[in-house]
């Protein structure tokens, strides 16, 4: 859980006009905890004082209830990123998607990830397998 300090430091960023530090400070903290919706929120208060909409929208993108402005912002964060479900997915840096059913479990590149994987694997034991029988080759 966040630790009240850390989160009054940044209420007193905002409330003294230093939206750079008490960003700088909800990125320490997402840092810690990437999971954590209240600091993916005021972090996208925090952007969209900064008037950057679509980094707002990165933030606010798994808020269940959205406002006109965070849908607004969702919308310009997606257009950033081509509308690629998987794009947005990579960008959003959050682990816990797939328990909530926001995302496709296996995107196209995770399969070639997999495909690519599998055929290193397969290229290692080819090779192995050819080395084991050249040696035995030459000893009979």
């Amino acid at each position: 859980m966040i630790t009240p300090p850390a989160l009054k430091r940044v209420e007193e960023d905002i409330a003294a006009g230093d939206l750079g530090k008490a960003r700088d400070r909800l990125h320490g903290l997402l840092s810690t905890y990437p999971d954590n919706l209240e600091i993916r929120k005021k972090l996208g208060d925090v952007y969209h004082q900064l008037q950057d909409p679509a980094m707002a929208g990165r933030y606010w993108y798994l808020e269940k209830e959205k406002t006109p402005e965070m849908q607004a912002a969702c919308e310009k964060f997606e257009k950033a990123h081509g509308y690629k479900p998987d794009r947005v997915e990579r960008a959003l840096k959050y682990t816990k998607h797939q328990n909530r059913g926001t995302f496709h479990e296996n995107t196209i590149s995770d399969t070639i990830e997999n495909i690519g994987c599998l055929v290193a694997v397969a290229a290692i034991i080819g090779t192995f397998l050819i080395g084991v029988y050249t040696i035995v080759m030459w000893i009979f």
